[in-house]
């Protein structure tokens, strides 16, 4: 709404009070109301008739006979309050609103438009959509990262304030992931491109916001529902005032005081500020459907690899038998060097960190499930787990049993490594934990989560010693995906109200049985995000609890809202009936009560308890019509 459209009407309004506070003539009065009037109402009008067509008994309907009867029974000054107030309800509102789609469409604004890729040994700019995943893209000073992928080449400072609301730049540099989105405020860098056009993060962040601006929590739902009766009731209520008491004047008062302005922004507004104040922080919630789900959880069940776990594994100690250290990695380096194998690239990564160089080699067999094999210098090397070993005739004597134990009681996975049908070598791999992962439940269990519970595939011994460093309270290991949806299941079965924490395709069927899912925006899998209802930006686990917090805050404001709107609106209609309460004083507190409403919805822009983060990726939702 332009401001002009309350400027006109307010001047005509404060133009005929002052007409008559100087004596003027009655028509000097009379004519400015009921031009205000007119020019405020004729919206209004126009929006009650649009809704009426399709049947729809809204508030603008009672704002159009009040004001109607007011303009019958000379009331003029009447009829241009209750227009004007209606108006100025609405812009209030739009205000609080546009402050959400102006925020939308920076974000749209910061979409990556084109990009610098190597072709045919030249840099060709093309745009963003047409880049192809393994590509490598250049990024210089000030320009925007199209690609998600890993940096290959350069060094620079990326600016992802608008994806996570982190104020500070972050350094990517070789082997560093970068998001689509994230701003070069410096440097330069080529990264590999691994997510491209419609799935990169940026593009689906986008995605999801346009979900959740459709989406309303049942509270809102239940307020739309509830003017389809409650206006004929308030309409019915007058004209039976009308009849038992015969004063016009006092029918049309109940019928304009009977507007439930308040009720109707109570839940709208709470939403798109709490929304929007989640998304700048870095959590995407799929729309206020989810927020009474979110605020009632109290159990919260995780996957492990990846999500608990950087799902990056590594390299966590060797143990050799008659040879030396570096010998053992270059046999190990030989059998991997063409295996695709998640291990494998921890095995080569520590290697090269030490120093040690694989052997020319001959020849390679991969054992799915198992392990590899090379031949090199005419000797045999095999790398896996026990049964590669065993299936090959390889011996386990009591120090390679012992070597064993120890890894196992840390939780660490093996790869045994063998020449010539002898045992030379252990390599224990582990995955490290996220840094956030350790402070994540005592977090959750100050937000009112009451128990926890990893769902993992991986060995109960690897799972064990993460829930006991962590303090998860039971652990569920070597689930297949149907196991896990049964887990999530018996947990539900017990009362609870379940959130499922994930990030790859084999957790998205248990983040679908969950009553709320959470997956990692960063490291997550497209499956798994399209699947959950949270969305964690960077993958910060810290987030959680917050996510926790501020649905119940969110829904502590939206009671808040509901129980002044209630109250007030009961108050004066029992002051109309009493005759203690008039139009004008109605009228007043009427938009007071609106603009108590609207302050206390805003409140949740505000910092809180959180640290302030700038205000970057917010949500957009359709403003309601209030009085």
């Amino acid at each position: 709404m332009n401001l002009i459209h309350l400027v006109i009407p307010a001047a005509l309004i404060a133009g005929a009070w002052a007409a008559r506070a100087l004596g003027g003539p009655e028509a000097a009065y009379t004519l400015p109301m009921t031009a205000a009037a007119f020019w405020a109402g004729a919206p209004i009008v126009k929006e009650a008739w649009m809704r009426l067509r399709h049947r729809q008994f809204s508030i603008p309907l009672l704002i159009t006979v009040a004001s109607a009867g007011a303009l019958w029974i000379g009331e003029v000054w009447e009829a241009a309050a209750v227009t004007f107030l209606y108006r100025f309800g609405s812009y209030l509102e739009s205000l609080t609103l546009r402050r959400t789609r102006e925020a939308l469409k920076e974000l749209l604004d910061l979409r990556p438009v084109t990009a610098w890729v190597q072709r045919d040994g030249d840099w060709r700019e093309i745009p963003a959509g047409d880049v192809q995943v393994g590509e490598i893209v250049r990024v210089r000073p000030g320009d925007q990262v199209p690609v998600d992928g890993r940096v290959v080449a350069g060094q620079a400072v990326l600016d992802t304030a608008a994806l996570t609301g982190e104020p500070l730049p972050k350094e990517a540099a070789p082997g560093d992931r970068v998001l689509s989105g994230s701003v070069c405020r410096g440097g330069a860098v080529e990264i590999q491109a691994e997510r491209v056009a419609a799935d990169t993060t940026f593009n689906r962040l986008i995605r999801l916001v346009a979900q959740a601006q459709r989406e309303k929590p049942r509270v809102q739902q239940f307020l739309d529902r509830f003017a389809q009766w409650y206006t004929p009731a308030v309409l019915t209520a007058a004209g039976a005032i009308l009849l038992w008491s015969s004063d016009v004047k006092l029918a049309l008062t109940f019928l304009v005081i009977g507007c439930p302005g308040a009720l109707v922004v109570a839940a709208p507004v709470a939403v798109v500020a709490g929304l929007g104040r989640a998304a700048r922080q870095g959590i995407l919630i799929k729309g206020g459907e989810r927020l009474e789900l979110i605020g009632r959880l109290d159990a919260v069940a995780f996957d492990k690899t990846g999500t608990l776990t950087q799902g990056r594994p590594e390299v966590s100690g060797l143990a050799t038998f008659d040879e030396d250290e570096l010998t053992v990695l270059a046999c190990a380096m030989t059998a991997e060097e063409r295996s695709e194998h998640h291990l494998a690239a921890a095995v080569n990564a520590h290697g090269k960190a030490r120093g040690a160089r694989p052997l020319p080699a001959e020849a390679w067999r991969f054992y799915p499930g198992m392990g590899v094999e090379a031949v090199a210098g005419g000797r045999r090397i095999l790398v896996g787990n026990r049964r590669l070993m065993e299936e090959n005739g390889i011996a386990f004597e009591p120090r390679h049993q012992e070597a064993l134990a120890a890894r196992a009681a840390a939780g660490e996975a093996v790869a045994w490594v063998a020449v010539d049908r002898r045992l030379v070598g252990l390599i224990a791999i582990h995955d490290p934990l996220r840094e956030a992962a350790r402070d994540l439940i005592p977090a959750l269990r100050r937000a009112g989560v009451r128990k926890t519970v990893m769902v993992t595939g991986d060995h109960e011994a690897a799972a064990r010693r993460v829930a006991d460093r962590l303090g998860i309270d039971e652990v569920r290991a070597g689930l297949l995906p149907e196991e896990k949806v049964a887990a999530i299941r018996e947990l539900q079965a017990e009362g609870r109200v379940v959130a499922m924490i994930g990030d790859g395709v084999n957790d998205a069927p248990a983040l679908a049985a969950a009553d709320v899912s959470i997956a990692m925006g960063e490291s997550g899998t497209g499956v798994a995000m399209e699947s959950a209802d949270i969305v964690l930006v960077e993958d910060r686990l810290e987030k959680v609890p917050e996510a926790i917090v501020l649905s119940r805050r969110i829904l502590r404001v939206i009671q808040q809202n509901v129980t002044v709107a209630v109250a007030t609106v009961l108050l004066l209609l029992a002051g109309v009936v009493t005759r203690h309460v008039g139009l004008g004083l109605g009228m007043l507190v009427h938009e007071a009560s609106i603009l108590v409403v609207i302050a206390n919805g805003m409140r949740l822009l505000g910092p809180g308890r959180e640290r302030r983060r700038p205000a970057q990726m917010v949500l957009d939702l359709p403003p309601s019509r209030v009085l």
